[in-house]
């Protein structure tokens, strides 16, 4: 547990567990984990072979049938691995792995009609937004009708991370699912006190840790 600072074991919040190859290569080192999470977000862009996509969802749901399932396709230019010009190619497959999730992530940006509830993300990897842009973009995710909100922006000193608290704040009861940390060594924290601010979904690592100052499922 992070030196300093501790959950409070009153509020109600998501875990989501990130579920990548080798999570699913060795399922059995990581069962206890897998347990533990309230959400597996399946991360579609790290598994390089399409054609496996529609399994995904039925072997996550056999690791844990009591976690929701949630389901993307990240860019490069957001921290994933699908490469950055074939962004048009998801939208057809979106719709075709939307049908077997609960939520689905779009990034900023992407517009589709899926019934499934969805989760707007926005990364930023050289900042942290201003209270302005953050209000801005929550607005813009009620617009579009999204039931859950994201921001995961990267913090260079511990006052970077305000903004988010303060967004937290103000927006976290408008949305099902709502999230809003730093990334880096700098917003580690974040990851665990965005809670106690209004937040209430955090990502965390089953295995080796995908996002820079990412805590694991057993920190909780």
């Amino acid at each position: 547990m992070l030196k300093g600072f501790a959950t409070n074991k009153n509020i109600v919040y998501f875990i989501a567990g990130l579920i990548s190859p080798s999570v699913l290569l060795d399922t059995v080192a990581h069962s206890a984990a897998i347990k533990k999470c309230d959400i597996l977000e399946i991360r579609y862009d790290l598994f390089k072979d399409v054609s496996q996509w529609n399994a995904l969802s039925q072997k996550v749901f056999d690791l844990n049938p009591k976690a929701l399932r949630l389901g993307t396709i990240r860019l490069e230019r957001d921290g994933g691995k699908w490469e950055n010009e074939r962004a048009a190619e998801r939208i057809e497959l979106f719709e075709k792995i939307s049908e077997g999730l609960d939520w689905i992530d779009l990034e900023r940006g992407v517009e589709l009609p899926l019934k499934n509830r969805i989760i707007r993300s926005w990364h930023l990897f050289d900042r942290v937004p201003s209270e302005q842009e953050l209000s801005e973009f929550a607005e813009e995710c009620l617009r579009f009708g999204a039931c859950g909100c994201k921001v995961a922006a990267m913090a260079h000193s511990k006052d970077d991370v305000l903004p988010l608290y303060d967004f937290a704040k103000k927006y976290g009861n408008r949305f099902a699912l709502f999230a809003a940390f730093a990334m880096g060594e700098q917003g580690r924290e974040s990851r665990v006190r965005s809670l106690e601010e209004g937040a209430n979904l955090t990502y965390a690592s089953i295995g080796e840790a995908l996002a820079p100052g990412q805590l694991s499922v057993d920190f909780f």
